[in-house]
């Protein structure tokens, strides 16, 4: 068979399972093994699993978190039995936000006793522990932990910073506290287990964004009550959603994101509208501070720092009082025609009277 023909197949094979296939789905889709063979011996393919491969030009493409994301999804295709991915390559298939990229090899989970030895290959390594049937599920055709089940995980193995930006993040999705507190009650003889319980005692479901959840780390490390996150603050007519609020000390917090300026033809007009934005929260006698993720990763204590500037600078100017948790629309919600009353509108969609930050 030609080299053209070849690829010709593979371009249906990859279309059809995705950025990596198994040999089985080559076998399932009607091609030969030898395909595969000879796409690794031309270095059209590259071997990421004992017999899981990806595209040499997507794998030359991808970033380093996005090549761990590959290796995760080859050794989860190849896993056998009851084991599932979990840490951080559970956390690139579930979306949950990881701080850094990930190093070392994916891992595994498997029911058993926590003493037994682990299972290594070069692609990968399987451990024993707890993993009870309500922790196991599949995305992208791999057996993968809950996202509760990796919180615990990447809580313990990484520590509570990582943790926190995890369980913000999947308690945002939806799902509850107690079902991290229920997991952890099941593993409090395991290494790190602390750090899961002050993860989950701490974690915020009004967070939308790693950057949020740095910064509501640096005030817990430092032992300080964390800002109330996505606040609503009117002014006028006019309704602003910060990402943080200090109630007591009048203080707004707000995250410069790169992704908000980056390689978009509108970015003057964002710079333009949050320097407007800024000055009417001002005139209401907020203090204003800006930070950026190296703010919150690099140099949390000068964050604080300029928190406190903030407040001095207020002097002893009233705390303002106008703000609320819940979207300003809330409250005018009308009832439907059978009397019953309508759900809210989402704080993502505001009506067009509102402004959302």
């Amino acid at each position: 068979m030609s080299v053209l023909s070849d690829r010709r197949l593979l371009d249906q094979l990859f279309a059809r399972w995705g950025p990596v296939v198994h040999a089985r789905d080559a076998l399932s889709s009607g091609l030969p093994r030898g395909l595969l063979v000879r796409a690794v011996d031309r270095a059209d393919l590259i071997r990421l699993g004992k017999a899981a491969f990806a595209r040499t030009v997507d794998w030359d493409a991808a970033s380093e978190r996005e090549r761990f994301r590959f290796r995760t999804l080859a050794f989860g295709l190849c896993l056998r039995g009851d084991a599932h991915l979990t840490g951080a390559g559970a956390a690139l298939l579930l979306d949950v936000p990881l701080v850094d990229d990930p190093t070392g090899t994916p891992i595994a989970i498997r029911p058993g006793n926590a003493h037994t030895g682990h299972d290594r290959s070069p692609y990968g390594r399987v451990r024993h522990g707890y993993l009870p049937l309500t922790c196991r599920t599949e995305r992208h055709r791999v057996p993968v932990v809950s996202p509760a089940f990796c919180v615990v995980d990447i809580a313990r193995h990484l520590g509570p910073r990582d943790g926190l930006v995890a369980a913000d993040a999947v308690l945002h999705s939806g799902v509850d506290r107690e079902a991290v507190t229920r997991i952890a009650e099941n593993m409090l003889a395991y290494p790190g287990i602390q750090s899961v319980a002050w993860v989950a005692e701490h974690a915020d479901r009004r967070v939308e964004s790693p950057l949020e959840s740095l910064c509501r780390y640096a005030f817990l490390a430092a032992d300080r009550r964390p800002p109330l996150s996505n606040v609503w603050i009117g002014a006028g007519s006019r309704w602003f959603r910060v990402d943080h609020l200090l109630p007591d000390e009048g203080v707004v917090l707000e995250g410069d994101g790169a992704v908000k300026y980056r390689d978009r033809p509108d970015a003057d007009m964002i710079v333009r509208d949050e320097k407007e934005r800024e000055r009417l929260i001002r005139a209401l006698g907020y203090g204003v501070v800006r930070y950026t993720w190296a703010d919150a990763i690099g140099s949390p204590g000068l964050l604080l720092h300029r928190v406190g500037e903030a407040r001095r600078l207020r002097r002893d100017a009233p705390v303002p009082t106008g703000w609320r948790l819940d979207p300003p629309w809330a409250d005018s919600v009308q009832p439907d025609s059978g009397g019953r009353q309508a759900a809210p509108a989402s704080a993502a969609d505001p009506p067009d009277e509102f402004l959302r930050g």
